[in-house]
């Protein structure tokens, strides 16, 4: 995907859109199909009900990683061939990566929303919308049912490498991130930043509502992220 590029803010609304299981696997499968994808066709690939598709269907093509054309089935043509059918297929368009993965839009959409909305306590207000936007995406990306300990780990270290820590596992129970997406910005205010990633991390294990023995911590050690998410 070539054509047009997804960057800043928007780049990270198309991870958000996409976090959810369900409509990250109907824009895989149309993305890999190869020819257009009819709303019965990615409903039955996918196992859900047509209902469901057209649903994330339209959200994907909204959000402009899809694109839509109407025709008739192979074959049928004339009066008697019915109304054309609403097809998708995968848009030409680039999500902007760096490697390792920095999420400075991220940072920058918490940072200046603290700053417009409390501008007498910015600090203090990024911390709370950070836990805001990080809730969000654990809502998004929430498994169903219950989840033990050992399924929270499992669940947190999808999304956090998703956002770009490069989670891994230490010790069984401990998840320790490799990489901070907000690199550059530590430098600049690490007491800051070092935070705001604390209480994002703590949204995204509350959006998810895992087991409540597992949390994060400001304990890491450099080069890591300065958190860690452990059973504790």
């Amino acid at each position: 995907m070539s054509s047009g590029t997804a960057g800043g803010g928007a780049n990270w609304q198309l991870i958000q859109l996409l976090a959810e299981p369900t409509r990250r696997r109907v824009f895989d499968l149309v993305r890999s199909a190869g020819a257009p994808m009819t709303r019965d066709a990615v409903a039955t690939e996918a196992g859900i009900g047509r209902r469901l598709a057209a649903f994330h269907l339209d959200l994907l093509a909204e959000a402009g990683l899809l694109t839509v054309d109407y025709a008739r089935p192979m074959g049928r043509s004339g009066p008697g061939a019915g109304r054309p059918a609403k097809r998708y297929r995968a848009a030409e368009v680039d999500l902007e990566l760096t490697v390792p993965t920095r999420r400075y839009d991220v940072a920058a959409r918490i940072l200046a929303r603290a700053i417009t909305e409390s501008p007498g306590d910015a600090a203090g207000a990024a911390a709370t919308i950070a836990r805001e936007e990080g809730r969000r995406l654990g809502e998004l990306r929430r498994p169903g049912g219950r989840l033990s300990a050992a399924a929270t780990l499992a669940a947190a270290e999808e999304v956090l490498a998703d956002v770009g820590y490069e989670p891994q596992r230490s010790g069984g129970e401990c998840v320790r991130l490799r990489n901070c997406p907000f690199h550059a910005v530590v430098d600049v205010a690490p007491a800051l930043v070092c935070g705001v990633n604390d209480t994002f991390i703590t949204g995204i294990l509350e959006g998810m509502r895992g087991h409540r023995s597992v949390t994060a911590a400001l304990d890491g050690a450099a080069p890591d992220c300065c958190v860690t998410v452990a059973r504790r």
